[in-house]
């Protein structure tokens, strides 16, 4: 993203989704103006090929023809594939590319979506082999791999995806990757995504390590539920 640059996005408003850079967002895209939005994309330069997600706040319909309310922040996806449905449904596939802020939203008669000028968000660089850096990801995969081996299923990270992360991703990946994927109220989410990557990557931490102190609280009691279990 040049500096300076406020690109006009389309966006994408979800109930309950935060998407984040570095990370990959199938959506299923049914509604008429949304089909056009991917039609409209898919014309487009590959580079330039954005939808911006952004979460819808809580609460009644505006009424009055209005549109309902978004959070300003959101993270622009880059639209890398297309499945398209025999009835005109799609499924999609975004990478996040680039987090921002909107300035104002646009109108134009020729499209049925929504748009915004947006200001995009630069990310902090880190250095990754800075030893606070090395030790922040160490310990987050350390105890993401234990939550995983006592949690099982109920982690949303498989063993092999985080071996993957461990071994393949970018500091920002690991770090977005289970800030997206951890099941977390979507407007904590997006308390995240505003956050600076090294401030992001010590509260994913904390929550790591926040559900590992439960789960050594519960142990002296969870033999109570696999006997439960055999009743």
């Amino acid at each position: 993203m040049l500096a300076g640059a406020r690109p006009r996005l389309p966006l994408f408003p979800l109930p309950d989704v935060v998407h984040f850079p570095r990370t990959a967002l199938r959506l299923h895209v049914f509604e008429p103006r949304y089909r056009q939005l991917v039609r409209d994309l898919e014309a487009r330069e590959e580079q330039v090929r954005w939808i911006g997600v952004v979460l819808l706040k809580p609460g009644p319909e505006l009424g009055f023809g209005l549109p309902p309310e978004v959070f300003p922040e959101g993270t622009a996806g880059r639209l890398l594939d297309v499945e398209a449905l025999p009835d005109g449904r799609s499924n999609i596939l975004l990478q996040g590319e680039f987090r921002f802020a909107i300035e104002r939203e646009v109108s134009d008669l020729a499209t049925p979506y929504r748009q915004a000028l947006v200001r995009p968000l630069e990310e902090i660089a880190v250095d990754e082999s800075d030893p606070g850096v090395v030790a922040v990801r160490g310990e987050i995969l350390e105890v993401a791999v234990t939550l995983n081996r006592e949690l099982g299923q109920r982690f949303p990270f498989e063993r092999e995806h985080l071996e993957t992360l461990a071994h393949q991703a970018s500091f920002e990946a690991l770090v977005n990757g289970l800030a997206a994927d951890l099941d977390l109220p979507a407007r904590r989410k997006l308390d995240l995504l505003e956050q600076a990557l090294p401030d992001r990557a010590v509260e994913v931490l904390r929550i790591l390590r926040s559900r590992h102190k439960v789960l050594d609280l519960l142990r002296p009691y969870r033999h109570l539920a696999s006997s439960s279990d055999r009743n």
